[in-house]
């Protein structure tokens, strides 16, 4: 990270949910870089709860939020379904966002913010940002070295386990706009698009395998809710570099299964997620060559650092750094995502057109 010294990046949190936790432990320990200024969400207590934990000001009004001087940006952890809404007031108060995923519900959504984003000269930024690990990058610097050859083939595994044995709220994770596919199919989506570029058509199959759930967590527990978006989603991936892919995501699958497997012309690398930043990695090179652990680039981070992308959307209006978590890359995951989903609803293969320019490594993996 850069170390020269500017102004940090004044921040409001849109959103208090499960999720904004993790992103305010991480973003306090970086106050150079970042400096939470405020909360809102829709229930004050939870506002009122992130800004004793994490410092700011409760805003009760998203309005009176957008419209504060020493507002800058804005991280939108909203659930899903309000994720184009704040984002969209967002810059059209002038304030750069970094949104949770999905980056929006639809395509016309998605391009709207990116229109937004231009029109009105700020920054839009989008999980999943997990691609900036240090095992990611590690595995990035591996395959553009040529360690397994060209690659031609990658498999991915996200099963997510059944969100209502641990979630409080779960029932928006299987409602439409949701899903295995939007919810955690997207980082193995964003990490392979990333590492082999653009999608250029897909394929898609799956379906609803267990239609009732029943909350297992918190006050909603024992309450029985439908599910109305497949559960489980197996998706194909032609890649422009003229590779194939298969991206498996499930929220029935009961294991934690997230790995990613690249098969090239040379051998075979396996890490053991997309998600977190310190996944095992190992390699065979050639057809019978014996599994090697690969070692890091770099010492990684345990887990996910939540901050990361807020890091680099700091140093990115700071700095001449360059912005590597764009909002060009989350829509055409988006469009990914839809193109699989109009497949199981209609049959055949789906062209992807949406393109982006793949971001650059960090300094320590070129």
């Amino acid at each position: 990270m850069d170390k020269r010294q500017f102004e940090p990046l004044r921040v409001a949190v849109a959103g208090c949910g499960n999720i904004s936790g993790g992103y305010g432990r991480r973003l306090t320990t970086r106050p150079e870089l970042v400096r939470i200024v405020g909360a809102f969400d829709v229930d004050g207590e939870k506002a009122k709860t992130f800004t004793e934990a994490f410092g700011g000001k409760v805003y009760t009004d998203l309005d009176v939020l957008l419209g504060a001087s020493d507002v800058e940006a804005v991280i939108n952890l909203t659930s899903h379904h309000a994720h184009t809404d704040v984002s969209a007031r967002s810059m059209q108060a002038g304030k750069h966002v970094h949104s949770e995923k999905p980056l929006a519900g639809n395509r016309e959504d998605g391009k709207r913010l990116l229109d937004l984003s231009r029109r009105h000269g700020v920054r839009l930024s989008c999980s999943p940002f997990t691609f900036l690990g240090e095992g990611q990058q590690t595995v990035w610097k591996a395959l553009r070295d040529g360690l397994i050859g060209e690659v031609r083939l990658v498999y991915a595994e996200m099963n997510w386990n059944w969100i209502e044995a641990w979630h409080p709220n779960p029932e928006g994770f299987y409602a439409k706009g949701a899903g295995p596919l939007l919810d955690v199919g997207v980082y193995p989506l964003t990490f392979l698009t990333t590492v082999l570029g653009p999608v250029k058509r897909v394929s898609g199959m799956g379906g609803v395998l267990k239609e009732e759930r029943v909350v297992e967590q918190g006050p909603l527990s024992g309450r029985t809710f439908r599910v109305t978006t497949p559960d489980h989603v197996v998706a194909g991936l032609e890649f422009e570099s003229g590779a194939f892919g298969r991206v498996t995501a499930s929220f029935y699958a009961a294991s934690h299964q997230t790995g990613v497997e690249f098969h090239g012309d040379g051998g075979a690398l396996f890490t053991t997620t997309p998600h977190d930043f310190d996944g095992t990695i190992t390699v065979r090179q050639g057809r019978q060559g014996e599994w090697q652990t690969l070692p890091f680039l770099k010492t990684p981070f345990r887990g996910v650092e939540w901050g990361r992308a807020v890091f680099e959307l700091a140093l990115c209006l700071r700095t001449a750094a360059p912005q590597r978590v764009t909002g060009d890359q989350a829509f055409h995951v988006l469009d990914i995502c839809h193109g699989v989903i109009e497949s199981i609803e209609q049959g055949g293969p789906r062209p992807v057109h949406s393109r982006f320019d793949p971001p650059q490594p960090y300094e320590y993996a070129h």
